[in-house]
């Protein structure tokens, strides 16, 4: 007779616990905005190594910019008004940067080259605030 009894206390146990080992994921899925940063940290990380003292690297750097702001493009539009801040500080220091290299590469000077290299340590300043937010949300 306590078979019973034990029978369906181990039953009702057990509903509990095949229940919660269905398949569900752990996570829902990541916003988008977590792959296009992403995307937008891998471009701007190909252009840091660039040494903007010389023009003739400044074709390189704006190959990679063509591609950093395709990315910051993707991001503004995944982010939507939730980083709208360093996104915003992010599109200002990369439109900085795009003024200075144009400068650089119809002038290439000391202090136009300088001016290159400023302006990209800003935008990547303000890329790594942007993505450590992002990710922060991921």
């Amino acid at each position: 007779m306590k078979l019973i009894p034990f029978a369906v206390m181990t039953l009702a146990l057990a509903t509990p616990l095949a229940a919660c080992s269905e398949d569900k994921p752990d996570k829902p899925d990541k916003p988008a905005v977590c792959s296009s940063v992403d995307s937008l940290k891998a471009s701007v990380d190909d252009v840091k190594g660039i040494d903007v003292s010389s023009s003739s690297d400044l074709s390189d750097l704006e190959s990679g910019l063509t591609a950093i702001g395709s990315d910051l493009s993707d991001v503004k539009a995944d982010a939507k008004s939730e980083f709208s801040t360093q996104v915003d500080a992010a599109q200002t220091s990369y439109d900085a940067l795009t003024t200075s290299v144009d400068a650089a590469k119809a002038s290439a000077s000391a202090a136009t080259l300088s001016a290159a290299g400023t302006a990209l340590s800003t935008f990547s300043t303000d890329v790594q605030t942007l993505v450590a937010d992002v990710q922060g949300t991921c």
